[in-house]
């Protein structure tokens, strides 16, 4: 196994470190053999967690350099989820930290061992996001709003 600096429970890939260095838009894969009654709360509070994946030093706009877009989790296959981030602004070093931000959470849940990765979405994953999603509150930071968890009927 590559030797990744972490806790043997959760193994981040250096795809996926590479991918966050390199890139503002990544695609999480989440696998961990954890049953649903630990993952399901883990994954929402996952996707609570990155939106608060950024910095507190406010660009010369004012804004706040956090995720412009995290994306609602899909899984098409048991212990296997993918939530895409636009890091947007974010700078580099706090985007790059997200990955022990997945960790802690899904430590906190007792969903590990867990293997977290780079990946894209398949033609089968995109398919299940193209559902209208409901309007956003207007005001409402979106953080604020509880994911709709996609999955495959058959998961």
């Amino acid at each position: 196994m590559p030797d990744t600096h972490e806790p043997e429970d959760v193994r981040i890939t250096q795809d996926l470190r590479d991918k966050l260095y390199d890139f503002a838009d990544v695609t999480f894969s989440i696998a961990t053999d954890a049953p649903d009654d630990r993952l399901t709360p883990a994954i929402r509070d996952i996707w609570d967690a990155l939106w608060d994946v950024g910095s507190t030093t406010p660009l010369p706009t004012g804004d706040i350099p956090t995720p412009s877009y995290v994306s609602d989790p899909i899984s098409i296959s048991r212990g296997t989820w993918k939530i895409t981030v636009d890091f947007g602004h974010a700078p580099r070093e706090e985007r790059s930290r997200a990955p022990e931000v997945i960790a802690a959470v899904l430590r906190r849940h007792a969903a590990t061992p867990a293997v977290l990765d780079a990946t894209h979405l398949t033609e089968e994953e995109y398919d299940l996001t193209k559902e209208e999603p409901e309007p956003a509150v207007e005001g409402v930071d979106p953080a604020s709003q509880q994911p709709r968890l996609f999955r495959r009927r058959s998961v």
